[in-house]
């Protein structure tokens, strides 16, 4: 029997013939178009990945402002004490030290004049510390600020009493520039820089007692280019400087053992409050630490311990410009020479021998916890859930 395809069988088959054709075409074009979309789409993500990549120094600047605008520490809101978490063997001393990321920026100031001021400590491992890089700046260094990729320091000289640092390179930290205090007159000679504050792009800088300005406020919007913005005479060393909500809180070494500024206005800063214990003769207000309205003062013991002199205050900072609130205070034996404040506990370092790292409730009225120290400690510093000493 022969096979016979008529003149409809034959149409048929030029158009399924047609049809799988177009359908071809089209499965060809849509995998051309599909492939071109795939590669435009890799082109984007790898130049937003270059975007990114370059924006990372701004991020974590902006990530450190936001952490020095609510205090000179990364610590923790929910900071929760553990005492695991608390390390002290850093490989070298210093005058200051703050932390971020496990990482430890350490000021110091030797005796030996080609030895560094300045250390980058990675921390990470806390039984095995390794200094990254260190820097020599000059005569040394008493305090410092952290701020982006930059330290703010307290220069311990004449020279000049601000040094900026920039830290974006840990391996090879650099002095950017340096700046010196305007001269009353020509015969002055500049103090020495004891303390620091930034926040928002401001530096807050504490001198020794000269016959210039002890309170200085600089402005560092340019890192690279600190301009000076006013200045107000306390007519004693200032020991620590805390900013907050336009005031400046300064712990010092006369009769106001704290006093309160107004800053709102760099040129025209005011003096609206101040705080005298009982025993401001023989001691100074060394430190300051503040959490969410509260403030606490931390004095020297004098040499000699008044247990009626107290050495910790715990103050109210909801009505700066009126009588100081003190909610409570007690005696601490060696003195307050590093805080942090975070309730429900005030941790602090002394040089009592034996009880160099203690911590009260936050009514100063109960040892929570003691900790005995190889060491006479200079500072405290928070970073996250961890506490560090030197």
């Amino acid at each position: 029997m022969k096979l016979q395809i008529t003149l409809t069988d034959r149409g048929f088959l030029i158009m399924e013939m047609m049809l799988a054709f177009s359908l071809m075409t089209l499965f060809l074009t849509s995998s051309l178009a599909l492939s071109e979309s795939m590669r435009q789409l890799r082109t984007q993500g790898v130049r937003e990945l270059e975007d990114l990549d370059k924006q990372l120094p701004t991020l974590s600047s902006m990530k450190s402002d936001y952490a020095s605008e609510w205090g000179r520490d990364s610590c923790s809101s929910s900071f929760a004490f553990n005492s695991e978490s608390i390390f002290h063997n850093s490989p070298v001393s210093g005058t200051d030290m703050e932390v971020r990321d496990g990482v430890a920026y350490i000021t110091s100031d030797s005796n030996v004049q080609n030895l560094p001021d300045f250390y980058i400590v990675d921390m990470n491992v806390p039984e095995f510390p390794s200094i990254i890089s260190s820097l020599n700046t000059g005569p040394g260094l008493s305090a410092l600020e952290i701020a982006g990729h930059y330290i703010y320091a307290a220069n311990a000289g004449s020279t000049n009493q601000l040094q900026v640092i920039d830290i974006s390179d840990r391996n090879s930290p650099k002095l950017v520039t340096t700046l010196k205090l305007p001269l009353p007159n020509a015969s002055s000679t500049a103090p020495f820089a004891t303390a620091i504050f930034y926040s928002k792009g401001l530096i807050y800088l504490g001198t020794k007692k000269w016959d210039g300005k002890e309170f200085s406020i600089i402005d560092v919007s340019v890192p690279s280019s600190p301009r000076y913005a006013g200045g107000f005479e306390i007519d004693s060393q200032v020991n620590d400087i805390y900013v907050v909500d336009g005031y400046a809180y300064i712990a010092d070494s006369d009769m106001a053992q704290m006093r309160v500024l107004d800053v709102k206005n760099p040129t025209d800063i005011k003096q609206v409050n101040s705080f005298s214990p009982s025993g401001w003769q023989t001691q100074i207000g060394e430190v300051l630490a503040y959490f969410e309205g509260g403030l606490t003062l931390g004095r020297t013991t004098g040499g000699f311990n008044v247990t009626t002199n107290h050495e910790i205050f715990l103050l109210s900072t909801t009505s700066p410009a009126s009588q100081s609130v003190i909610k409570n205070s007690h005696d601490i034996p060696g003195g307050v020479y590093g805080m942090v404040l975070r309730p429900p506990y005030v941790y602090m370092v002394t040089k009592f021998p034996s009880k160099e790292f203690r911590i009260w409730d936050m009514d100063a009225s109960e040892i929570v916890f003691e900790l005995s120290l190889d060491f006479s400690p200079s500072a405290l510093s928070c970073d996250g859930n961890n506490l560090y000493i030197i």
